[in-house]
């Protein structure tokens, strides 16, 4: 590949994650070009073009159309789930790279599928998996890996103020809510699980959970509005506390020499505000703060966390290399999802990786009726992913 020349991009789905995300990064990198754009509704191709300033002859209804364009390098695939790995599967087979949305797929079986269909095609398949490249976890992981608070004992992220954002109205406003998405609020900000693995440094290897969708809830669910994780790792452990509506954000970890403390403005979940305050306390108990860089706004933080994720993208192409988050990665984060569905509705702690007898591997959480629920189980009283509500 001529590494001078940019990268033809080719745009699939064109929903609200491309507005604030893709969009800054395919407008400003000159490293990368869109040529066309793929979207099912007439007006969401209209404000693509908008956009992107692209000729009628560059949009297109049926994405293989777009995937025909042989001077394509690569793709992004920014539908909802449901509809992604076949997609991603054309993508590859077309001998293109591909950048998929989260979560990979809704269900194991179609992830592995992907990620072996990117080592066997020799192409990159790597996954938005932006909040990596989000300056407050940037530095979080520097001053971890630098020895800051000594080996990592326990990560907290709380995640318990994630603002309900609704999907394109010109597709289906609420998709997310609906047993389509693969599940609720966990699944819809899996950010928080592949941060965790990725600041334990490891794959997990076991995780327990609560999951929830309490009376107070302002709908009638049928997946979760609250999901409390705890997920061991290899050296250390995470817990994810994670619900849609207003509670507490931010990041706590615990290593052996200290600890670390990161806050956002208005008391605000990761992605949803801008970090104001991030320290550290030695054993001895001194504090020591950490500058965190000084964005204008909340859009400028999330805008250039995909142009650096991008970036990256571009780079592993050019490199021959794995990307910092690839379809590994996204493979074992919906598994940690999954195992943690299946342990609140069972009321037990379930091993990592997902074993292929569970029903929630082939199927996700259409399987979850197929569990043996625990009589005591909150998600079976929520009558949650099918089940029979008491």
């Amino acid at each position: 590949m001529n590494t001078d020349k940019a990268l033809n991009i080719g745009l699939i789905g064109c929903g609200n994650v491309v507005v604030y995300g893709h969009r800054p990064a395919l407008t400003s990198l000159p490293q990368l070009q869109l040529i066309a754009l793929a979207d099912i509704t007439p007006q969401r191709r209209k404000l693509g073009a908008e956009w992107f300033s692209l000729r009628e002859d560059q949009l297109y209804a049926d994405y293989r159309d777009l995937l025909a364009i042989e001077a394509l390098d690569a793709v992004v695939v920014a539908v909802p789930q449901q509809f992604r790995p076949p997609i991603v599967l054309d993508a590859l087979a077309t001998g293109l790279h591909v950048l998929s949305e989260k979560p990979i797929a809704n269900t194991p079986t179609l992830a592995q599928r992907l990620v072996g269909a990117a080592a066997d095609a020799g192409r990159v398949l790597a996954m938005v998996h932006n909040y990596h490249f989000l300056p407050e976890y940037k530095l979080i992981k520097q001053l971890l890996a630098a020895g800051e608070i000594g080996a990592t004992r326990v990560a907290m992220l709380h995640f318990l103020g994630v603002i309900d954002y609704p999907g394109a109205a010109e597709y289906q406003s609420d998709w997310r809510h609906s047993l389509a998405a693969g599940g609720g609020v966990l699944m819809d900000m899996i950010h928080a699980v592949y941060l965790a693995e990725w600041l334990l440094g490891a794959p997990a290897q076991q995780v327990m959970a609560f999951i929830d969708a309490p009376e107070y809830a302002a709908r009638q669910p049928v997946i979760e509005d609250l999901a409390l994780l705890q997920i061991a790792f290899p050296r250390g452990y995470a817990a994810i506390h994670m619900g849609w509506g207003e509670g507490l954000g931010g990041v706590d970890i615990s290593g052996a020499d200290g600890h670390l403390r990161m806050r956002y403005k208005q008391h605000q979940s990761g992605g949803f505000n801008q970090p104001i305050e991030l320290y550290s306390v030695d054993s001895d108990w001194n504090r020591h703060d950490h500058a965190l860089p000084n964005l204008p706004t909340h859009a400028d933080n999330i805008a250039r966390s995909f142009r650096d994720l991008w970036a990256d993208f571009a780079a592993a192409i050019r490199e021959g290399r794995q990307p910092i988050a690839p379809a590994a990665a996204g493979a074992r984060a919906l598994e940690i999802v999954l195992g943690a569905y299946e342990s609140a509705v069972t009321g037990r702690a379930v091993s990592l990786p997902l074993a292929e007898s569970s029903p929630l591997y082939a199927k996700g959480v259409d399987g979850i009726v197929e569990l043996e629920a625990w009589e005591e189980s909150k998600t079976v009283a929520a009558g949650l992913y099918g089940m029979k509500k008491r």
